[in-house]
Parts: C-alpha cells; sequence; structure tokens
C-alpha cells in the first residue's frame, strides 16, 4: 500500500463514527483482526508495523488507546547506537478489553478475557482473566472463567 494512501486510512480509521467500520480499515492497513471487535475512536496503532499487532475474536479497545510494536528513540539515540530495540509483536486475545487511554507497549500480550484499567501502561504479558492497572501495569485481580457450556454456546453460533 502506498505512503499516501495508507496515512488517509489511518486517518479515516482514526475519525470512523462507526466502529465496525474502523476495524475493517485497520484491517486494510495490516493489523490481524478477529469478528466482532469494538475500537473506539481515536485510537492510534503502530502505523510502521501493523503486521505485528493482532487482535483475537470478541475484544474491545476504548477510545483514545495506543498500541505500538516499536520505539524507535530519537535520532541521536538511534545514529549513536545509545537505544536499539527491535520491533516486537503485540497480542490482545480473545475477549480482552483495554480501557480508554490505556498504552499497549511493544511485546505486550493482554491475555484472554483480561482487562486493562484506563489509563494503563501495559510493558509486559498480562495472563488470562486478570485485571490489570497502573503505570506500570500490574495485575490487580482475578476473574472468574466462563463455565465451558457458555463457550460452547457462542462457538455454536458461529
Amino acid at each position: 500500500m502506498g505512503r499516501i494512501l495508507g496515512r488517509i486510512l489511518r486517518i479515516l480509521a482514526w475519525i470512523a463514527p462507526i466502529y465496525q467500520f474502523r476495524a475493517n480499515v485497520w484491517r486494510r492497513c495490516g493489523v490481524n483482526i478477529g469478528k466482532r471487535v469494538y475500537i473506539g475512536n481515536l485510537v492510534f496503532i503502530d502505523s510502521q508495523y501493523p503486521h505485528l499487532i493482532t487482535v483475537e475474536d470478541d475484544a474491545s479497545i476504548g477510545p483514545l488507546t495506543l498500541i505500538l510494536a516499536h520505539s524507535g528513540g530519537s535520532p541521536y539515540h538511534q545514529q549513536t547506537g545509545i537505544f536499539k530495540q527491535k520491533p516486537k509483536p503485540v497480542h490482545i486475545k480473545r475477549g480482552a478489553w483495554i480501557g480508554s487511554g490505556a498504552i499497549i507497549l511493544p511485546g505486550a500480550i493482554i491475555g484472554e478475557g483480561s482487562i486493562v484499567a484506563s489509563g494503563a501502561v501495559v510493558n509486559r504479558p498480562i495472563p488470562d482473566f486478570r485485571v490489570a492497572a497502573g503505570n506500570p501495569a500490574r495485575v490487580v485481580s482475578k476473574l472468574p472463567r466462563p463455565k465451558t457450556g457458555r463457550l460452547m454456546k457462542n462457538e455454536e453460533r458461529k
């Protein structure tokens, strides 16, 4: 995809009024997005490495969230070799819920059914069915696991 077209699509995804449309535009930009994913307004997803970001089915990403797969540092730090960090994948698993204004940094994995509180900064994996909050995000509580019968009914609906 050309630079200009990619930039136009990202702006469109950023401000589009319908969340299903936003998800489709991010897919077109290269982000791996599953089914029934909610992406809020003004969500910024890494534009240089969108292919490193995966959002599984039924996930929800609140408005003003940042999802980054790389951190380049300033030109000075890059030229002098002081700061070297390769891009790392970001994985948001099935049913995860990311609150408004959260920052998801390179290498983060948000577990299945987990909740990331508003304003949290995630820089490490969050296990399945946990609530994480703070800067840096830490697990603050556990969530009950759904009964398998319920999950099977949801699977059957597909």
